[in-house]
């Protein structure tokens, strides 16, 4: 796919993997991972009519495993539906989908030209399904703005070193704590629940397992997370390379959200 022209005339094209930060006319999500693989080209820059496929395969220049990617990306390409229906023969027809169907992001219909499923980036913002309250990053849907990065919290991210120098899994737990008790005393509306606590630990361990240093402590530089949430770049020029022998999968991402959640819930 052409990638999008630099904002000068006179300079070439960006390459695939080139960064290069997000222009006021393109889309973006309320991901930071997802905002760096298009400032990175590795999904349309413009943020617009981006595949499952091409999804899917920038996913791959993390070091995730493909069970992994094919399982969230096939979550997010479903159907947006309000009231899905529920019921034996619901869960028959695509007992896959039926678990799924909540993280359900596209418009009924929704494909780009040559006829296949697409999304816009700025659908990840649709409440309740893939994003949900108390994000490191983000204010509440309820708060009006569930989409923009927000400096204050970013701040907070790394700050939340307790060494200075890098995130352990103790301190992602800490601040997961404190995010929620924050969110419950600025959000009388807020929503959080097993699905939207599966899904923060989730991205919690997601971040550690792939940004980190290694099992089996994950520990996650700030200068990574700082490329990673202030400018919304893989953080290459810190050190950071891709996992290329053994791939993120499920049993380690699981494990390693459970061991956050169990910290956090002891810290209470």
């Amino acid at each position: 796919m052409a990638t999008k022209q630099n904002p000068s005339e006179n300079t070439p094209p960006l390459q695939k993997g080139q960064y290069h930060p997000s222009l006021p006319t393109d889309i973006r999500s309320p991901c930071p991972i997802v905002n760096a693989l298009a400032n990175h080209g590795y999904i349309p820059r413009d943020g617009r009519n981006v595949s499952y496929d091409e999804i899917k395969a920038a996913m791959s220049q993390l070091g995730v495993a493909s069970t992994v990617r094919a399982t969230l990306t096939y979550g997010s390409y479903l159907e947006h539906i309000d009231n899905p229906p529920t019921g034996f023969w619901a869960f028959l027809s695509n007992p896959f989908a039926y678990f799924l169907r909540q993280l359900g992001l596209r418009n009924h219909g929704q494909l780009d030209s040559r006829g296949k499923k697409c999304l816009n980036l700025d659908q990840l913002n649709r409440h309740g399904a893939v994003e949900h309250d108390v994000s490191l990053s983000r204010r509440d849907f309820a708060q009006g703005d569930n989409h923009t990065k927000q400096e204050d919290l970013i701040a907070e991210i790394l700050g939340a070193a307790s060494d200075g120098k890098a995130l352990t899994t103790e301190d992602f737990a800490k601040l997961r704590q404190q995010r929620l008790a924050q969110q419950k005393k600025d959000n009388p509306e807020l929503v959080f629940g097993s699905m939207q606590q599966a899904l923060a630990y989730g991205e919690s361990a997601f971040i550690q397992t792939i940004f980190g240093m290694g099992y089996p402590k994950y520990n996650v530089p700030v200068d990574r997370l700082k490329a990673l949430f202030e400018d919304e770049r893989l953080p290459r020029e810190e050190g950071w390379k891709p996992r290329r022998w053994l791939h993120l999968g499920f049993l380690e991402l699981t494990a390693q959200s459970s061991k956050i959640k169990k910290i956090a819930e002891r810290m209470g």
